[in-house]
């Protein structure tokens, strides 16, 4: 059983439905940092008309820790933390580029663990922790940059780096 089903079966058993919708946008959410239009025109394609019921959904998944949120170039994005090796809902770091928006993923709990040690969180129990590191190459060339394959951080995540 893959870890949605473990998840899944959970919510069940606290009597939490997993509609059809919940699925759909849990399957859009696969691999992707999308916004809620981004999501809605995917559901649209997939016979989910209705706005409201996304919002709804997102946040229902959100509450139940399926999904979370995280603002990357200023915009709100949707991510799947179940079925998910290299975060949790609660310890997530993301690297993106401001040129041409790719989102990449690490997960490195050294950061984590140095964040959690500073003495000002001594008395203080960090439930959350996430990070988004937004930059643009070093080398940056506006055109060049806008490619998948020039990218330096999807590189580095092609090459498993991170």
């Amino acid at each position: 059983m893959d870890s949605k089903e473990k998840v899944f079966n959970e919510l069940r058993k606290q009597n939490v439905r997993i509609t059809k919708q919940r699925r759909a946008i849990i399957d859009v959410l696969e691999g992707k940092h999308l916004t809620i239009q981004e999501i809605h025109q995917e559901l649209k394609k997939r016979g989910y008309r209705n706005l409201g019921t996304v919002y709804n959904n997102i946040d229902f998944l959100i509450e139940h820790k399926i999904i979370t949120q995280i603002f990357i170039n200023g915009k709100k994005h949707y991510d799947l933390t179940i079925d998910e090796r290299s975060h949790s809902a609660d310890s997530h770091i993301h690297v993106t580029c401001k040129v041409n928006n790719n989102i990449i993923e690490i997960n490195d709990s050294a950061i984590f663990d140095l964040i959690r040690k500073q003495e000002i969180f001594k008395n203080f129990d960090i439930e959350k922790l996430q990070i988004v590191v937004e930059g643009k190459c070093i080398h940056y060339e506006t055109e060049r940059c806008r490619e998948d394959d020039a990218c330096f951080i999807k590189k580095l995540e092609n090459k498993g780096s991170l």
